[in-house]
Order: C-alpha cells, then sequence, then structure tokens
C-alpha cells in the first residue's frame, strides 16, 4: 500500500502514508534531530524506507506490485533500490551521488520484493525510480506515486495497484495553488488514507520552509504533531 507525493509552490512539501500491517512488517518511526523516518526490521538489520533527513532528502519504499521486473540480481553492476534509498535518508549519499548511481548502475530490487521510489530534495528536485526501468526526472511541480509502476501500462482493476488512490492524490494537486501547504498536504493524505489490517499508521507532511515535519499517528487527523528538524 503507501501514497507519497511531492509538491512545489511557496513552500516545498514531500508527503506519504503508511500502509502496513504491523503483523507482517516489524516498523518504528524514528525522530531526530538528523531525520524523521520510518525504519523496518529485516532479520537483524534495519532499513530507513521511508522518511526526511534535516538536509532536505526525501525518499520512500512504496510497493511496485510488478515482481517479473528488476528482480534482485547480485552482480557487480548491481545496486539495490532499498540501500540507495536508506542511505539517502542517512545522508550517506548526496542527491547528486543518488543520481550518479542511477546512470552507472542497474537497479534492482531487494529479494523477494517488488518496490520503487519517489526521491525528492531540498533545492526542487524529484526523481522517480523503478528497478527494471531505470529513473525519470519530474519536470512539474509535483508527483505522485503509490503502488503500481508508472513507467509501463498497467491494468486498472488492480485492487493492490492503489490507481484510485494515485487519481484522487494528482487531481487535488493539479487543482491546488502555489500557497498549499503542510496541513493542506495531510488533508491530502487523509483523502486517500486506508483502513483495515493495512491501514494507515503514519502520515507525514514535510515543510522546507519551516524544516519541520507535521504528522499523524494511526489515522487520527484531529491530533497533528510537529518535528522540527536540525535544532
Amino acid at each position: 500500500m503507501c501514497t507519497g507525493f511531492i509538491k512545489k509552490g511557496n513552500d516545498l512539501l514531500f508527503g506519504f502514508n503508511l500502509d502496513i500491517d504491523p503483523t507482517v512488517w516489524n516498523f518504528k518511526l524514528f525522530k531526530t534531530n538528523d531525520y524523521f523516518t520510518i525504519g523496518i526490521k529485516v532479520g537483524t538489520t534495519l532499513y530507513f524506507t521511508h522518511g526526511v533527513n534535516k538536509q532536505g532528502h526525501f525518499g520512500n519504499l512504496p510497493y511496485m506490485n510488478a515482481p517479473e521486473i528488476g528482480k534482485y540480481h547480485r552482480g557487480k553492476n548491481d545496486f539495490r533500490i532499498d540501500l540507495l534509498n536508506d542511505r539517502y535518508i542517512k545522508n550517506l549519499y548526496s542527491f547528486e551521488e543518488v543520481k550518479a548511481i542511477l546512470q552507472t548502475k542497474n537497479l534492482v530490487n531487494a529479494p523477494n520484493c517488488s518496490m520503487h521510489s519517489l526521491i525528492g530534495d531540498k533545492e526542487g528536485h524529484i526523481l522517480l525510480v523503478e528497478p527494471g526501468f531505470g529513473y525519470q526526472e519530474v519536470e512539474e511541480n509535483f508527483a505522485v506515486i503509490t503502488n503500481f509502476p508508472l513507467f509501463k501500462n498497467v491494468e486498472k482493476n488492480n485492487p493492490w495497484f492503489g490507481i484510485d488512490r494515485y487519481d484522487k492524490a494528482t487531481k487535488i494537486l493539479k487543482a491546488s495553488s502555489p500557497s498549499f501547504g503542510p496541513l493542506d498536504g495531510l488533508e491530502l493524505l487523509k483523502q486517500v488514507k486506508q483502513e483495515g489490517p493495512w491501514a494507515t499508521r503514519v502520515s507525514f507532511v514535510y515543510s522546507k520552509n519551516e524544516n519541520c515535519v507535521y504528522y499523524v499517528l494511526n489515522n487520527d487527523f484531529s491530533s497533528i504533531q510537529k518535528h522540527i528538524l536540525g535544532k
């Protein structure tokens, strides 16, 4: 599941809904001076999967639901998307280094996974990244990602793709004005939230102007919290 977006206007916003079943994935929210991120533990290793750091690096890993594309392969020229995303959020890579990796390496999935990513930086650069397809720079003032591959035509009736969420978020952002702010971003995430076993557990919107994250836990949009980065 999951929905992510980037919106450029008077402010630069990064938004994300984490839709996850805690009985399937061991996840935790980390809030420090350096980053606001969800970490998911696989075995004994913790990976930063969806978040933003104080340098304005935004990354995420929604499921792409295209297991035949970009399969895991261990080779000298292969690079895993989950490691790229993790290291970017941890500020181990700059945006330019991420782009250089995408230009020179064969991007692959983690074992037994099918993921893609919407990557942004504080300068307003946007990349859509998909193993098996590569990457694309987004020139528009917004971008949206859900759970289907964006670089190929897909069936419209797959319930796991989240095409309805993608269309709703895109419609909201297309109609938005330059004054669209973090609270508007949270309202967008509220409009595409999920319930049930794969409910939305964390919703967050990062504001570049404030270097601050507005967030909501467990769909309680009446209780908005703030986390300032780089204090």
